[in-house]
C-alpha cells in the first residue's frame, strides 16, 4: 500500500508527516515548522507544499507515490466539503477549501477533520481506546475539545460540531472557556486552570498569605497549569487544593458524558496524561456521586496513550478513516477454527501461496466490518456478477455450519446471517438508472443509497478496469466506506484505488475466476468460523 501524507495545522506550529499503515502507523519522515498564521492561508499553503515536496524527495517519492492526504485542523470546519470555516487560532482563514487546494497540488484525494475528532480516531484505533466500540476522547489542553466514538463510528453531528463538550455549562458562574462562564473548558482546560490559579493567588495575597510560587518570584500573570502541577507534585498544599478543585469539576463534566453516552472508555489527553494522579481522586469521587451506577460500572477513565505522536497520528488517521482503512487490520488471527480454512486454501492451491497476506488482510477487514455492525456490499459484471451473488449466498446463510438462531418458532427454521448485499440484482433500479442517467454509475448509485461509513465494498473485476466497478469504488471512498478489490492480471485500476486488494495469479478471465472461487469460499468459511460455533 502506498504511504500517506498527514498535515497537522495549529495556530503556532504545523507538521507534515509521511507514514505507512503497517500494523499501526509507521512514520517515515516529518517536517515541523512555525505556522506564522498571521500571514494568511496562501503563505501557509506554500510552506506546506514546499515541506511536503522536500519530504517526498528525501524518500525517493513523487506525488504519484502517495495514496492520500489527511489534514487535522482546529474548527469550526466542514469536513464533508473539506473547507476550513473560521478557526480562532488561524486569523484570516475563512471558508478556505483546503482539500481542494491539496488535491489540485498533489493529484491524490485529501480529507479534513476537526483536530479533536482526528485525535479521537487515533486514540481509538491506535492508543488507549483500542478494542472499544463506545469511547469519548477529551483534549484537555489549552482548551477542552472532544470526539465521540459511538457504536464503532465517529460522530460528526449535523453541522460537524459533534464532540464540542468544552461548551457544556457546569455552573451558573465560573471561569470563562469557549466563550461561556462556568463552562467545562473554563474549569478544566489549561487556560481555565491558569485562570483559577491566578484568582486563587490573588485571594491568598489579599488575605496576607503568599503561595510558594509567589514567594519564588513568579508573578500572577506567569502562572499556568504546568507550573501549578509541578508544585502539586512536590507536595505543595495550595497547588494540590487547586488541582483537587479542577478534579471535582472534571468529575462533574465526565458524569454528564457518562450518563449521556454510556461509553466503555473516556480517554483524556495533555494535562490528564501528564498530571492525572492529581485529578483522579476527586474526579472519581464526583463520578461516584453523580453517575448512573450501571453506566459508571461500565466506564474506565484513562490517559491518552499516543503522547507526542498524537497530532501526527491524527492527521494520518484522517485519511485512513476516510478511505475505510483500519491501520491495525494486519494483526494476525489466532482462532484455530478460522486458521484451519486459511491454511487449507494454500495447501490445496499452492499457486495462491503468494496471496497469504492479501487474503488475511481482506478477512480481517471484513471481520472488523461485521463486528462493528457494518455490511458487505458487492459488485461485478458477468462472471464476477455471479461471484458477487455467490458470496452473498454463502454469508447470508449456513455454509459449513448450521448457524442456529433460536429454538422458538418461526426462528428455529432460520440461520444466522452476515449482512451481504449484492448490487447486481435490482433489475428495475439498474435498468432505469442506466437508461435515464448512465450505465457507468449503476453500482455507484446503489453504494450511495445503501452504503454507510463502517461498511466494506468488495469490488470484483477480472481485469481490474471495469468502469462501473471503479465508479462504485470511488463513491465508496468518498463516503468513508472500506474497499477491497478481487481481481487478476496486474490488478488494473482497482488495485490502485482500493484500500486492499487480492490479485489472482492469472490473466484470462476464466483462469482468474477459477482462482477467485476458492479464495472467496475461504473468506466466507473464515468469517463463519469466527462468528458462529458448532
Amino acid at each position: 500500500m502506498k504511504p500517506f501524507i498527514g498535515i497537522d495545522i495549529g495556530g503556532t506550529k504545523c507538521a507534515v508527516t509521511l507514514a505507512r499503515a503497517d500494523r499501526g502507523i509507521r512514520f517515515i519522515g516529518k517536517k515541523r515548522f512555525d505556522s506564522r498564521a498571521w500571514e494568511g492561508p496562501e503563505e501557509m499553503f506554500e510552506r506546506i507544499f514546499a515541506y511536503t515536496d522536500e519530504l517526498l524527495a528525501e524518500n525517493g517519492l513523487s506525488c504519484g507515490g502517495i495514496q492520500a492526504v489527511g489534514v487535522s485542523c482546529g474548527g469550526p470546519l466542514d469536513s464533508s466539503k473539506g473547507v476550513v470555516l473560521c478557526p480562532p487560532n488561524l486569523p484570516g482563514w475563512v471558508n478556505i477549501p483546503i482539500t481542494k487546494e491539496l488535491e489540485k497540488r498533489f493529484g491524490v484525494p485529501a480529507f479534513l477533520l476537526n483536530d479533536a475528532n482526528a485525535c479521537a480516531l487515533a486514540e481509538w484505533k491506535l492508543g488507549a481506546g483500542r478494542g472499544c466500540r463506545n469511547m469519548i476522547f477529551l483534549t484537555m489542553g489549552t482548551g477542552m475539545g472532544g470526539g465521540v466514538i459511538a457504536e464503532g463510528r465517529l460522530l460528526a453531528g449535523a453541522s460537524d460540531m459533534g464532540g464540542e463538550i468544552g461548551h457544556l455549562r457546569l455552573a451558573e458562574d465560573g471561569p470563562v472557556g469557549f466563550g461561556k462562564a462556568g463552562s467545562f473548558e473554563g474549569f478544566c482546560s489549561g487556560g481555565g486552570i491558569a485562570r483559577q490559579a491566578q484568582e486563587y493567588t490573588r485571594r491568598a495575597l489579599e488575605q496576607g498569605r503568599a503561595p510558594a510560587w509567589t514567594r519564588d518570584g513568579v508573578s500572577t500573570e506567569e502562572i499556568n497549569a504546568g507550573l501549578i502541577a509541578g508544585y502539586a507534585k512536590n507536595g505543595d498544599a495550595d497547588a494540590i487544593a487547586i488541582y483537587e478543585t479542577v478534579g471535582r469539576w472534571l468529575g462533574k463534566g465526565l458524569s454528564l458524558l457518562t450518563d449521556a453516552f454510556n461509553p466503555e472508555r473516556i480517554v483524556i489527553g495533555s494535562i490528564f496524561a501528564r498530571s492525572g494522579e492529581l485529578l483522579s481522586g476527586p474526579m472519581h469521587k464526583e463520578m461516584q456521586k453523580e453517575c448512573i451506577p450501571y453506566s459508571l460500572n461500565a466506564v474506565q477513565v484513562v490517559p491518552a496513550a499516543l503522547g507526542e505522536s498524537l497530532g501526527d497520528c491524527a492527521a494520518i488517521m484522517t485519511a485512513l478513516n476516510a478511505l475505510g482503512i483500519d491501520p491495525m487490520y494486519e494483526a494476525e488471527e489466532t482462532d484455530e477454527r478460522v486458521l484451519f480454512h486459511y491454511r487449507r486454501l494454500f495447501e490445496r492451491y499452492p499457486r495462491l501461496s503468494g496471496l497469504k497476506q492479501s487474503v488475511m488482510d481482506a478477512y480481517l477487514a471484513l471481520r472488523d466490518c461485521f463486528e462493528g455492525g457494518g455490511k458487505l456490499l458487492l459488485c461485478g459484471n458477468g462472471g464476477s456478477c455471479a461471484d458477487a451473488e455467490h458470496i452473498a449466498g454463502e454469508l447470508m446463510k449456513g455454509f459449513y455450519l448450521k448457524r442456529p438462531v433460536s429454538s422458538e418458532e418461526p426462528l428455529s427454521r432460520l440461520q444466522g446471517a452476515l449482512c451481504a448485499v449484492p448490487l447486481t440484482g435490482s433489475g428495475a433500479l439498474a435498468t432505469a438508472f442506466m437508461n435515464d442517467v448512465s450505465p457507468e454509475y449503476v453500482f455507484a448509485q446503489q453504494v450511495l443509497g445503501l452504503g454507510r461509513r463502517g461498511d466494506v465494498l468488495l469490488a470484483i473485476s477480472t481485469s481490474g478496469n471495469a468502469k462501473n466497478v471503479l465508479a462504485a469504488v470511488k463513491t465508496a471512498k468518498a463516503l468513508g466506506i472500506g474497499t477491497v478489490a478481487l481481481t487478476g492480471g496486474t490488478g488494473g485500476r482497482l488495485a490502485e484505488e482500493c484500500g486492499l486488494h487480492i490479485i489472482a495469479p492469472a490473466n484470462s478471465p476464466a483462469d482468474v475466476q477459477e482462482c477467485h472461487l476458492p479464495i472467496y469460499h475461504t473468506l466466507c468459511a473464515m468469517l463463519e468460523a469466527h462468528f458462529y460455533k458448532e
